[in-house]
Formats: C-alpha cells, sequence, structure tokens
C-alpha cells in the first residue's frame, strides 16, 4: 500500500509477522509509520507499507466557519 494518503491520527490495519491489529498513525517516518496499537498487548511500534492492510482516515466533524451560510439564487428557486 502507499502511505502518501496516510497521515498522523488516521487507523490503520496492520499484518505483521501474521498478528493483524488495528493502530492509530502517530509519525511518518523514513521506512514506514510510527505506530500506537489500539490493543495495548501489542508491543510493534512501527511498521512498513508492505504490513499496512487497511486505511481509514480520521477527519472529525467539519469547523464551524464565521460567517453564515446563505443559499444561493438557484438554490432558492428551486422550490418545494
Amino acid at each position: 500500500m502507499r502511505l502518501a494518503s496516510v497521515l498522523v491520527g488516521d487507523i490503520v490495519l496492520v499484518n505483521r509477522k501474521g498478528r493483524v491489529f488495528h493502530a492509530l498513525v502517530t509519525g511518518i517516518e523514513l521506512r514506514g509509520l510510527g505506530i500506537e496499537p489500539i490493543d495495548k498487548r501489542v508491543t510493534y511500534r512501527q511498521c512498513s507499507a508492505h504490513d499496512v492492510v487497511g486505511h481509514w482516515a480520521r477527519r472529525g466533524r467539519p469547523q464551524a466557519g464565521d460567517e453564515e451560510l446563505r443559499p444561493t439564487e438557484a438554490q432558492l428557486s428551486l422550490g418545494v
């Protein structure tokens, strides 16, 4: 898997030496990712791109802006 789209804070599914576990990405390193496994019994703290099986981006809720959103004329002309 390519690690270009993986960011700090994302969740990855890792298969390291036959052990499959979910982990939180703590950093991007030269040869892979720095990770913090969700299961505390797992001791691996880094993995390579070959070890990453799945990836979920952690986006969160959109931030509220300062300005109020107003409908456009095209939206208003649709009518209900």
